[in-house]
């Protein structure tokens, strides 16, 4: 009995492993690293050659002075940093977004302990309110079909794992 509720489990396991691997793009995107220090970006969906405000001084604020950092791409996925503000004593920077539309912002803050967060994956919109080029916008499309993609494989495991645990609970 337990040999198959194992067999079912790691069949299923692969089975979603298959095709979640299979349905990705190659790129990798990672959270921020785990501490108290908050970095906020406002508006999240930057528009071109406007202005945005960056705040971090809600919950714990870290340790003045602060070094800010603005680029283009993410940790894993061409990360060009294009702008650094050093010496920062306040806790809110506005920026204006000279950077085109379709690009990908990342915005690192480090604080005077060396405390360090991030905030990526901000895609820039065009000023002038038309879409973004075709391929932009089939690749926008084809990343939110995929996360659909993927809840339904996350919400298969969770009903086959219910079903096995029921099968055990007898």
């Amino acid at each position: 009995m337990l040999a198959q509720v194992f067999a079912i489990l790691t069949f299923a396991l692969c089975t979603l492993g298959f095709s979640i691997s299979t349905q990705r793009d190659v790129k990798v995107l990672a959270g921020a690293p785990i501490n108290s220090l908050n970095l906020t970006v406002v508006p999240d969906s930057p528009i071109e050659d406007s202005n945005i405000t960056l705040y971090w001084g809600s919950g714990d604020a870290g340790t003045a002075p602060y070094i800010l950092q603005i680029g283009t791409g993410g940790y894993y996925a061409n990360l060009t940093w294009l702008y650094e503000y050093t010496n920062l004593t306040e806790t809110n920077l506005t920026w204006n977004v000279n950077v085109t539309a379709g690009e990908t912002l990342v915005f690192q803050l480090t604080d005077g302990t060396n405390t360090t967060t991030y905030s990526q994956n901000h895609l820039i919109q065009s000023a002038n309110g038309t879409d973004l080029d075709d391929s932009t916008s089939s690749a926008v499309a084809q990343d939110q079909a995929t996360v659909e993609d993927e809840d339904e494989d996350e919400s298969f495991l969770g009903e086959l794992l219910a079903d096995i645990q029921a099968e055990l609970d007898g």
